[in-house]
């Protein structure tokens, strides 16, 4: 099995394309506004953003997964100047890796990782 496919909940479907397109810099692939969906391609999943369910789907809390990148500290900078906000600098785990989390437009939170290990 892998992963197939990532859902983030949003209250703003209009403002979340705004930051995972331009901001993050995501692939779109499919969807839009007025479907009430839109998708995204990462090397090895699909993202895909859509309205909350109170009670269910809810904004507002850490998501859970992490997105790897190859250069933390450039992703880092490139994406405050961005606008951006993270909760922390990167920093070094005792996994060995450096890892820090992104604050999306929702209250949403994820980790983004440079991973050492491989």
């Amino acid at each position: 099995m892998r992963v197939s496919t990532i859902r983030i909940p949003c209250r703003d479907l209009s403002l979340s394309e705004d930051f995972y397109s331009s901001k993050l810099g995501l692939k779109k692939i499919f969807g839009s506004v007025q479907k009430g969906f839109i998708g995204y391609q990462l090397d090895n999943a699909q993202i895909i953003i859509e309205p909350e369910e109170k009670g269910e789907f809810e904004c507002g809390r850490f998501l859970g997964f992490s997105l790897e990148t190859t250069n933390i500290s450039s992703f880092y900078s490139s994406k405050i100047e961005a606008g951006v906000t993270f909760i922390g600098e990167p920093k070094k785990q005792n996994w060995g890796g450096i890892m820090t989390h992104i604050l999306d437009c929702n209250g949403n939170s994820f980790s983004v990782i440079e991973n050492h290990e491989k």
